[in-house]
């Protein structure tokens, strides 16, 4: 834990901060995996009932009438079905679209409505409602036009429909720059004067008018065609990407269901040629096979393909479809590829002040304009920021941009949009038309508004993590409890875990190179790995070799391929260690005779009259509140990790501070773990030096890495969490260990290799006879007289890596002393003549040592089983 200097200003992943009550509250409740209790708090679900509500998802979808507009909308369908009316329906060219269009089209004609339906082309329409199309369209009879993910910007292509004398609906989730349609158009968009975080997908918003449709006619909700739709409403809710919150997660839930139920032969087929099966069906599959495959047809093609096979009653019809367009998202796959990689190579071209812009603009002659917005996502996470990538021809530029969450790419594009022929979107997308002549005056104002949005850029490219896990925990028992989280997206991201100090091996790369496959050691524990684009950092790994440690972001998935079923890591991100910004209190001195604030001396000289007196460090005010039991689980580092980022913090409690700190210094690099503090202290460190470094938390959440002798001498913040990582080797151990524990919190996290580390300290510092063996050639030579100066602090602190334990070397020069070898006075040690053999383990000062040891291994011996705090362990519950 070293201090602040030369440290990024951002960590590299971060978690917010929670009570450790609630997390065990949850996992007390639940009987859920530690990591699914931290997420479900970390999400705002630490009441067990609200986590139960959360996890069921099949709660009522609510009113559909809920949104402004909706009723009017279904009572004028209604009037046209009545009326034998022609409703012409006018959807988009992606995912929602498609989906709005054919839920809307297949609720009216099993009411036997006349529909006429019409999907613009994004290479000759463009986005939006045209006046040309809306002539066109009331020429072809229609009565009503109903505008489905569209038209809420499209005012003057509306206002010439009223014109034209048709009754005009506009289902919608998106903004328009403050644009609203004519008066007498009915309107229902969430977007409009409602929070953000709540909007459906347009195809939300049209399954409510159809539902609203059923119980115009039906009378109730209860009818089947009351449902008809729900899969692609939640097919949309999740390729769109909106909140996978309240109604929309339960919509998506029900939709799956509906999926594998294979009521949609179109779905049916569409999954078969991708090679999986809709009975087993996951919000990945819509996200990754389903989505993809109907927006490349909108992409590459005609996005009507996609509508008429949603739309399929015929099988061969639907199989056919099927594989048209899973041929044309191969196709998609293809172009995206090189046009991300000719994208990238012109960023890296760039002069150093354009890369280091805080955005990305890219342009490109002949560049396939319906996959810019993939291909800008694609720059978003190569680069990490956001992106626009203009397809340019005929003097006219097309593109799409992406953010990181929390940069508004759409207040960006604003303080530039007095260039742009026609713009929209959101936070997170926009899409964008202009002259290629104002390329590069478009970029300059883009860069100038992003470069004032560099704080927010810096704190989007930490990643939140929702719980840090350890090797144990990276079972297919973790993983299927993590799925019951899903549906996924949105305002309801995939868990995403942190395994803190972890190793790799097996390095290879697969998938043509671009992937990276290996195996996480973490905790004792081996668990395979994939990360997908991460292939190119596959030499660097293997370079810096097998001992190197890393902070993997992953996530963890059940990886189902054909009759096997197991877990996988899915990496994100491997971030080497130490990594993270300083954080004050943090000791830079390595622990050898350099240091400032060890204990000198002085100290020595005081113990040598009674070397294993231990000063009283009284009753403990109260036992712990609880005693958490995590003996022989392998978790000590995902336990630091993770409770450093609960209450106030976390104190460490090692047998030997500078033994450990060699071990555990990079791998609890405080800067990435959320504190405000960092301290290390223990039976080397000057103690006032220790306590100023304690003062400075202040109240703020801390780690702090304490040997035995440290943490008895110090009074610890209340709402620390204390974790024992060694066991306690002595009586006065436990006194220091009962005081740290008073009205906290302690984990009891040691394993064998812990205790086996423990006795090693206690051997070693109990040796009276070989430190003393180590001390005399040195204090033998030069005439043996030394005054109690810096010549003689040197001599005894050693020059190694580690300086001698003041009180080691006081009992071995009371040993001496005893043995009549040395003399030790106010004034300094003078060696003696020898009279014959001296038995330094028969001195007083040897049998205490000795018995010491004894002592040592029978609390070792029972270090796994060992109760330390009968009356607390009955109060483990206290806190939940």
């Amino acid at each position: 834990m070293s201090g602040p200097a030369d440290s990024p200003e951002e960590p590299p992943w971060r978690a917010s901060r929670v009570r450790y009550a609630d997390v065990l509250r949850i996992r007390e409740a639940l009987d859920c995996p530690e990591p699914m209790a931290w997420i479900l708090v970390r999400r705002g679900l630490g009441d067990p009932e609200a986590a139960r509500e959360f996890l069921a998802a099949d709660g009522d979808l609510g009113d559909p009438e809920a949104i402004d507009g909706v009723g009017a909308a279904a009572d004028r369908l209604v009037e046209a079905i009545q009326r034998g009316e022609r409703v012409a329906i006018h959807g988009d060219y992606d995912c929602d679209g498609v989906c709005s269009t054919a839920i809307l089209a297949g609720a009216l004609r099993a009411r036997g409505g006349d529909v006429l339906t019409f999907l613009p082309s994004r290479f000759t329409d463009g986005y939006g409602v045209s006046v040309a199309t809306v002539e066109r369209l009331a020429d072809e009879g229609a009565r009503v036009l109903a505008c489905v993910d569209c038209g809420t910007g499209s005012v003057e292509a509306l206002t010439r429909a009223v014109e034209l004398g048709l009754d005009v609906i506009v289902l919608d989730h998106h903004l328009a720059a403050g644009a609203r349609p004519h008066r007498r158009v009915i309107l229902a968009n969430p977007a409009l004067g409602r929070g953000m975080d709540a909007l459906p997908a347009a195809a939300g918003v049209v399954f409510d008018v159809t539902r609203t449709i059923a119980r115009r006619m039906d009378g109730d909700l209860l009818s089947p065609l009351a449902d008809a739709g729900i899969d692609l409403a939640g097919l949309a809710t999740v390729a769109d990407a909106v909140p996978l919150i309240d109604g929309n997660r339960r919509l998506v839930h029900r939709a799956l269901t509906a999926i594998r139920r294979g009521e949609r032969i179109g779905i049916n087929a569409l999954c078969a040629v991708a090679g999986s099966n809709h009975r087993s069906i996951t919000p990945r599959g819509l996200s990754f096979t389903l989505a993809p495959a109907i927006n490349a047809a909108v992409r590459l093609g005609d996005a009507t393909r996609a509508l008429n096979l949603l739309l399929a009653t015929d099988e061969d019809e639907a199989w056919a479809l099927a594989r048209e367009l899973w041929q044309l998202n191969t196709e998609r796959r293809d172009v995206e590829r090189l046009v991300t990689v000719e994208a990238i190579a012109m960023v890296e071209a760039e002069t150093a002040a354009r890369q280091g812009a805080a955005i990305t603009v890219v342009a490109g002659e002949g560049w396939h304009e319906g996959v810019v917005g993939i291909v800008a996502s694609r720059l978003v996470e190569r680069f990490g920021r956001p992106a626009i990538v203009l397809a340019t021809a005929d003097g006219e530029a097309k593109g799409s941009g992406r953010s990181l969450a929390g940069v508004d790419l759409h207040a960006i594009v604003g303080d530039a949009a007095a260039l742009l022929s026609r713009w929209g979107g959101h936070a997170g997308a926009v899409g964008v038309s202009l002259a290629t002549d104002d390329i590069a005056e478009f970029r300059m104002a883009l860069e100038e508004s992003a470069g004032t949005r560099r704080s927010e850029i810096a704190r989007a490219l930490t990643r939140t993590v929702d719980a840090v896990a350890g090797g144990p925990d990276l079972t297919l028992g973790t993983a299927e409890a993590l799925e019951a989280l899903a549906p996924f997206g949105r305002g309801n991201a995939e868990p995403r875990l942190v395994i803190p100090g972890c190793g790799i091996t097996g390095i290879t790369r697969v998938g043509n190179g671009r992937h990276l496959k290996g195996r996480l050691s973490a905790g004792g524990v081996m668990a395979p790995a994939i990360g997908f684009g991460m292939g190119e950092r596959g030499p660097e790994l293997k370079a810096a070799g097998v001992d190197a440690r890393y902070d993997a972001v992953a996530r963890l998935e059940v990886e189902r391929w054909q009759d096997t079923v197991g877990a996988r890591v899915t990496l994100e991100a491997l971030v080497p260690l130490p990594a993270g910004p300083g954080v004050p209190g943090g000791c830079a001195t390595p622990c050898d005779v350099t240091c400032g604030n060890r204990l000198g001396i002085q100290a020595v000289q005081a113990l040598v009259q009674s070397p294993f007196a231990i000063a009283p460090v009284g009753e403990p005010s109260a036992p712990p509140v609880a005693v958490c039991d995590r003996r022989g689980e392998g978790r000590v580092l995902p336990l630091l990790a993770g409770l450093a980022g609960a209450d106030g913090g976390v104190v460490a409690v090692v047998a030997d501070l500078p033994r450990r700190r060699a071990v555990l210094g990079d791998v609890l690099a405080p800067g990435r773990l959320g504190v405000e503090v960092a301290v290390i202290g223990g039976d080397r460190c000057d103690r006032g030096a220790l306590r100023a470094r304690l003062a400075l938390a202040r109240g703020g959440p801390m780690l702090a890495l304490l040997d035995y002798r440290g943490v008895g001498d110090v009074d610890l913040p209340a709402d620390v969490h204390v974790v024992v990582v060694d066991p306690p080797a002595s009586d006065a151990d436990m006194a220091a260990l009962r005081h740290a524990g008073a009205g906290r919190c302690v984990h009891l996290a040691w394993g064998e290799d812990e205790v086996a580390h423990a006795a090693r300290v206690a051997e070693d510092d109990l040796s009276v006879r070989e430190v003393a063996r180590t001390l005399w050639p040195t204090l033998t030579a030069g005439g043996g007289a030394w005054a109690w100066d810096a010549g003689l602090d040197g001599l005894l602190a050693g020059d190694g890596p580690i300086v001698r334990s003041p009180r080691a070397v006081a009992a071995a020069l009371a040993a001496l002393c005893e043995a009549g070898l040395l003399e030790v006075g106010e004034d300094g040690i003078r060696v003696l003549t020898p009279q014959g053999h001296a038995d330094l383990d028969a001195t007083p000062t040897g049998l205490r040592a000795a018995a010491l040891r004894d002592q040592a291994r029978m609390l070792l011996g029972r270090a796994m089983t060992v109760d330390l705090f009968p009356d607390a362990l009955r109060r483990a519950r206290a806190l939940s």
